[in-house]
This record gives structure tokens, sequence and C-alpha cells, in this order.
């Protein structure tokens, strides 16, 4: 038993070290998505929990989702989501919930969000996130509040620009033994419908505690029920492959992306709309 928590400790370490030494490519409270480049900011076909608020905006019934992603091939890097939005005569409402880790150390994040569509030109959509961690050397959780605030816009008949702002008030847990800083990132997004068939999105990030970043990517729909995707992001380039399958309500999207450095992660997300 001593020696599986001096491992689970041990990979959390090398965890943190990672995300401190490569931030520009990962931020640990983010969940990951099936979006070509992680280029999600400007992405409207779908709201992804625990992104950009303002695509909940988009969704015209009721929307459920489930997604799963795994850090490098390593089962303590494990993050499941859980989402689901609902549209209203007035406003577009969801709920999402985030749990990342295992038994001695995991992260739970939670989050209401409230969107709404102006005109065919504008959507807006705010969230507050409740965030707790689970610190095994104090043996409690410690938590914070922050929020989530986002804009798309149409600026001509087949482009779109977004911005999305992760934690704009700089949320962090402190306290007497812990001070850990939550990312505070700033998106600006752009989306090119180049025809029924082919989307383009960019993306373009500033966490104000680590690098600028970026990320481009191609959606490629031949056929309804089938969606290929390709991208890259970050200064040491990482790239994306991902696969998308709708059969009526029902849709399946895989992605997966290859870290020179660290490896390979993978996510899948299931979602079904009434």
């Amino acid at each position: 038993m001593l020696f599986m928590k001096r491992v689970a400790f041990s990979v959390v370490f090398v965890y943190a070290c990672l995300i401190s030494v490569f931030s520009q490519q990962t931020t640990s409270i983010i969940p990951g998505s099936y979006i070509a480049g992680n280029a999600t900011t400007a992405y409207q076909n779908e709201w992804i929990a625990f992104h950009n608020p303002a695509s909940l905006a988009t969704e015209k019934g009721i929307s459920l989702q489930a997604s799963c992603e795994n850090k490098y091939l390593t089962k303590e890097l494990f993050n499941e989501v859980f989402g689901i939005g609902i549209h209203t005569k007035y406003l577009n409402i969801g709920a999402s919930l985030s749990h990342f880790g295992f038994a001695d150390y995991h992260e739970i994040m939670t989050g209401i969000s409230l969107a709404r569509r102006f005109s065919d030109r504008l959507n807006i959509g705010i969230q507050a996130n409740y965030y707790t961690v689970y610190f095994p050397q104090l043996q409690k959780y410690k938590g914070t509040v922050f929020a989530q605030v986002g804009i798309q816009c149409r600026v001509v008949k087949n482009f779109h620009l977004a911005f999305h702002c992760f934690n704009p008030t700089f949320s962090k847990i402190k306290s007497s033994e812990i001070h850990q800083k939550l990312p505070a990132i700033f998106s600006i997004g752009s989306l090119h419908i180049i025809n029924e068939k082919v989307n383009w999105v960019a993306q373009i990030d500033k966490n104000v505690y680590g690098k600028w970043h970026w990320a481009v990517g191609v959606e490629y729909a031949p056929f309804k029920q089938f969606t290929v995707r390709v991208g890259g992001y970050g200064q040491d380039f990482v790239p994306t492959l991902g696969v998308g399958l709708h059969f009526g309500e029902f849709r399946f999207n895989l992605h997966c992306e290859y870290h020179l450095k660290l490896g390979l992660c993978t996510f899948g997300m299931l979602g079904y709309r009434f």
C-alpha cells in the first residue's frame, strides 16, 4: 500500500512538472476537446463543456454529452466530463461536471452556463464554475469559484470571430497551507466556413501565467454521417487527428494528439440530442 501511494504521488508530481514546463501546450484544469487543433473558441456546431460558453446559444433542444480524456496513456491522468444543454425561450442553460485524477489526488469542477443568441450574428455566454482539489498532504479539499465569458460574432456570411476568457478574475486556491494559481486565459478565435463540407478554425491564446499559444485546424465532412479533422497547436507543434460519426441524433467523436516530448493523448465524446 505504501509503495502504491508513493507511485501515485510520483505520477502527480511528474504531471505537475510537465504542466509547468510545457504550460504553452497544456492547462491542467481545462478538459480537452475533439475540435481540430483544439481551436474551440469560434466553433459553433456544438457546445463543448468548459470551453466557450457562447456556443451554448446554438443548441436548439436538449443536448447530452459525455467524454473521456486520457493524457499520455497514463490511467492516473484520466479526465471524465459530463454536460447537458437545454434550450429555452429566452436563454439556453447548461450544466457540466469534470473529474480528473484518482483516489489519492483528484480535481472536480462543476459549472452552470447561460447563453443567448441575438439575431443570427451574435452569441453571448457566461459560466460560473466551482473548482476543488483534494490535497493528500492535507487530507482535505480546497476550492474556489471563477467565471468564463464568451462572445461569437458573424462578421460576414461565412466568417466568424470569437472571444473567450477563462478565469478573468484571476481566482486561485489560497490558504495558510496552499497557494495554487488557476490559469487565466484570454482567447481570440476565428471560423471560416469554406463550403458546406469544409471548415477552417484558428485561435490565439494568452495565459497570464504562461506563454502565447496558437492553434489551427481543418474539418472536412465528405458526407453527413462522417467527419475528418486535422490540426495542430503549440510552439513545439502538437499534431492532432480526429474523426466524427453521426447517426440520427447520436454523435461520436474521437480525437488524438501526439506530443513529441510527452507522448499520446486520446479523447472520446458521445453525445445525443433530443
